[in-house]
């Protein structure tokens, strides 16, 4: 299955998204999403929280690139065009039903939502436009 993944996309994708992720909960949107959530920092859990997200960010990008190789998405517009139909239709989806069950307020999950689309359009444009080398025939 990700035999004909192409790694250096993914590796791209991957650094550039943990770079949107400092920046998002940092200088960005930091202070308001630590409002929002309703909770002290505890840095023991953050350690953990990261590391977790790492795991999940390779496994997202992973998951598109794989989408991506079987849509046959080679371009810009095809990258973006296939992220964004799996953020509405997977991510979008799950985080309104957090947002509808969990009591979590609008501006919290506006800018975990938010995130999330970036990090989808990232990712399908990185995997889009980088393309592995082909040998000639």
């Amino acid at each position: 299955m990700l035999r004909r993944i192409n790694w250096i996309a993914v590796v791209v994708a991957f650094v550039l998204l943990e770079i949107l992720g400092f920046l998002w909960y940092g200088p960005l949107f930091g202070a308001r999403w630590m409002a929002e959530q309703g909770t002290p920092p505890d840095p023991k859990s953050e350690q953990f929280a990261l590391g977790v997200g790492a795991l999940v960010t390779i496994l997202t990008v992973l998951g598109l690139a794989w989408l991506l190789r079987r849509l046959g998405a080679t371009s810009l517009q095809a990258g973006l065009s296939a992220a964004f139909a799996a953020w509405v239709f997977f991510n979008f989806t799950t985080m309104a039903l957090d947002y509808l069950f969990m009591g979590q307020t609008v501006v919290f999950v506006a800018i975990n939502m938010g995130y999330q689309l970036v990090s989808y359009l990232i990712a399908g444009a990185v995997l889009g436009l980088i393309r592995p080398k082909t040998t000639a025939p």
